[in-house]
């Protein structure tokens, strides 16, 4: 933990009101909400026969991770090299890497944590990463598990035609070192769209196109194992549309602000419980009186809407953003600024770079501190 607030906080694990006491900014983990979350994304998954491969690029956190595997998840997908290389340091495995990459070294690194016992998992959308694949697992002296990216409306990677599909599953199939496993088609698009109708009509267009390409590789006997992609706004829609044989379900185990106007289950309520907060401090007043906190956009990823603020588990207004380091709460009619010392626990606008700008997070249960893990990859974005 080093000389950061998880070090200065330490000494509180275990102390009644301990919770109240942190030193800030301070990322926190309500246990309560948390196990809640994983245990009902697990047990939709489980009543639709669909696997999970629950994200990590929202958490980075072994100590998630290893909650999620204990609930049943198959294992656990990364989007960056490093991020996965991090978690399997920490003992993670079985892991998934979603995203492409460019890097011949970045590869080799990836072989070779695969020769270590990594059950490693890797896309692939073209077939110049197909060779680099299978010459770094030769070289290695491994096998590598590959899935086919497909583009199903997001834009931003993978295949879009069976015709393209199966060259590439193909080519997999045929390289020494590899496992042709079966096809990627994340519809990232599909995920925070408010109306659940709207979003059942969007991710419908997605599953159209992945139905073309299941059917062209099934035709040419290129039929695959693992079809993964969905996410925690589409998750309801990919259980009835069972295309999926596992969705990379992520932020469900935070939530924020931005997936809060989501209907995820079209009856407007919610489904998953906000678990991720971040503590502040009311540092100082500024000449309108205005209570102003020692966390701004080094603490709070801010793109996405305002967190609220909460006094006392009562929420008494927004935060406003007066710079990196700072914030200002706009309190709700009625409320009074509170004083200098208040520590105000606010949620987050976008959960995932949250995670990312803190070296630990906080779990705390009721009134206590519980535990402190390491996001042990954060800032691990290469």
């Amino acid at each position: 933990m080093n000389n950061g607030v998880g070090a200065l906080n330490a000494g509180l694990i275990g102390i009644a009101g301990s919770r109240a006491a942190l030193e800030t900014p301070a990322l926190l983990l309500d246990a309560t909400a948390f196990e809640k979350n994983v245990a009902t994304l697990a047990a939709l998954a489980n009543e639709a026969g669909i696997g999970l491969r629950s994200h990590a690029k929202t958490h980075k956190c072994a100590s998630i991770a290893k909650a999620q595997l204990a609930e049943g998840a198959f294992g656990i997908a990364c989007a960056k090299p490093g991020e996965l290389l991090a978690l399997f340091e920490a003992g993670i495995n079985p892991l998934m890497l979603t995203a492409p990459v460019a890097s011949r070294q970045k590869i080799d690194r990836l072989a070779q944590a695969a020769a270590l016992g990594c059950e490693l998992t890797v896309v692939v959308d073209r077939a110049e990463l197909v060779t680099d694949f299978a010459a770094a697992a030769r070289t290695a002296g491994t096998t590598i598990a590959v899935l086919v990216d497909c583009d199903t409306g997001l834009g931003r990677t993978g295949v879009t035609t069976s015709q393209e599909a199966v060259a590439l599953a193909r080519m997999i199939a045929a390289e020494a070192g590899l496992i042709y496993a079966g096809v990627q088609a994340y519809a990232g698009h599909v995920q925070h769209v408010h109306s659940c109708a709207e979003r059942r009509r969007v991710n419908g267009a997605a599953s159209q196109r992945l139905t073309a390409i299941l059917a062209g590789l099934a035709e040419a006997g290129c039929t695959p194992r693992i079809v993964t992609g969905g996410g925690t706004g589409s998750h309801a829609l990919d259980f009835e549309d069972q295309l999926l044989t596992e969705v990379q379900a992520g932020s469900y185990v935070f939530m924020d602000e931005g997936y809060r106007p989501v209907d995820l289950h079209g009856d407007n309520g919610p489904v998953f419980d906000f678990s991720m907060f971040v503590a502040v401090t009311v540092i100082a007043h500024n000449a309108k009186g205005e209570a102003i906190t020692d966390g701004g956009s080094k603490s709070f990823a801010i793109d996405g809407p305002q967190p609220r603020a909460f006094l006392d588990g009562k929420e008494i207004g927004t935060i406003a953003w007066v710079g990196d380091e700072f914030g200002k709460l706009v309190p709700h009619e009625g409320v009074s600024s509170p004083s200098v010392g208040s520590h105000i626990e606010c949620t987050v606008p976008h959960c995932d770079p949250t995670a990312n700008l803190h070296d630990v997070i906080h779990l705390v249960r009721g009134d206590r501190l519980e535990a402190i893990w390491p996001i042990e990859g954060r800032g691990r974005s290469d």
